[in-house]
């Protein structure tokens, strides 16, 4: 049995033909979308390489500035520390000669307090001194006043019985009625009462002192 001879290229071209004829328009319009989101898709992954340069850029430009920031904020507050450190170093050394300055200030008031508490008690007692010393004086004086007023006192009466004995002694000679005598004795009462003295009623009534 004879083999058959293969098929010439020719049936393979129409089939391509064919298939051009029916898909071609189709397959180059689907060809060309292909392509052109190609580009586009290029396009845009450039896009993307460029903003994620663009963002590394910035995200190392950020991660600078913060760490700048980091470093300025640490060197701010090692500065804080040392001028608050200086500070209360300062204050507590200003408190310390404040504290120092009014205990001596109140060592000082105590000493004068003292002195002054001393001075006073010593002028007082000078003073009670004197004064126990005037008051004895004065109730010596008195006492020698009282006693020379009663002396006075006993003189008087001494001399008054005497020349009311001899008042009584001369009206007896003289025969005074009574009612003359009455009214000598209650003037002579009223006399020594107001103050008057004995000689000057008997020199009135033209008496013998």
């Amino acid at each position: 049995m004879a083999q058959q001879p293969p098929q010439p290229p020719l049936q393979e071209e129409s089939v391509d033909r064919i298939r051009d004829i029916i898909f071609g328009p189709k397959m180059r319009d689907y060809e060309q979308r292909f392509e052109a989101m190609v580009r586009d898709l290029g396009r845009l992954q450039g896009e993307l390489d460029r903003l994620g340069e663009q963002l590394a850029a910035k995200d190392a430009a950020q991660a600078k500035q913060l760490q700048a920031a980091r470093q300025e904020a640490r060197q701010a507050d090692g500065e804080l520390r040392g001028e608050l450190k200086a500070e209360a170093a300062r204050l507590a050394g200003q408190l310390s000669e404040q504290q120092t300055a009014q205990s001596t200030a109140v060592q000082a008031v105590r000493q004068e307090l003292g002195q002054v508490n001393e001075s006073l008690q010593a002028s007082l007692k000078a003073e009670i001194a004197q004064l126990g010393s005037a008051l004895e004086e004065q109730d010596r004086s008195e006492k020698d006043a009282l006693q020379a007023l009663r002396q006075e006192l006993r003189a008087a009466d001494t001399g008054l019985r005497d020349e009311l004995r001899a008042v009584v002694q001369r009206l007896t000679e003289d025969k005074t009625d009574r009612s003359t005598l009455g009214e000598l004795f209650i003037e002579l009462g009223s006399h020594i009462k107001g103050g008057g003295s004995l000689n000057d009623l008997l020199q009135g009534l033209d008496l013998p002192s």
